[in-house]
């Protein structure tokens, strides 16, 4: 009696394609580039900014921050007082958690 190959086949198949799949995803990892970015970052702003005295270019020194969202920080500065602590900047438009935690090491607010 004659037994099929055929499950065997397939299972050959579907590991392989499983293996390839794993070397795609693991090429298209953001771990690499995020390091990149973080320590350009890390360069761009080697100094801390005071976001209750700073400007609008001592503002844009900051990872994340143009013009726009300089401009909405000095705003909001300008319309209810000093920032208390730098999570407060989460109350404006435009700063996201995730922008927050990008140049959060490189504020304070004293």
């Amino acid at each position: 009696m004659r037994t099929s190959h055929l499950p065997k086949k397939l299972l050959i198949l579907f590991s392989v394609f499983l293996l390839g799949s794993f070397f795609i995803s693991a090429c298209r990892s953001k771990t690499i580039a995020t390091t990149f970015q973080t320590q350009e970052a890390a360069q761009q702003a080697a100094v801390l900014v005071n976001i209750n005295k700073a400007d609008a270019s001592e503002l844009e020194k900051l990872p994340q921050v143009g013009p726009v969202l300089a401009e909405k920080i000095i705003a909001h500065r300008k319309s209810y007082g000093a920032f208390r602590k730098p999570e407060h900047l989460l109350i404006i438009d435009g700063v996201s958690e995730s922008r927050f935690r990008e140049f959060r090491q490189f504020i304070n607010t004293e």
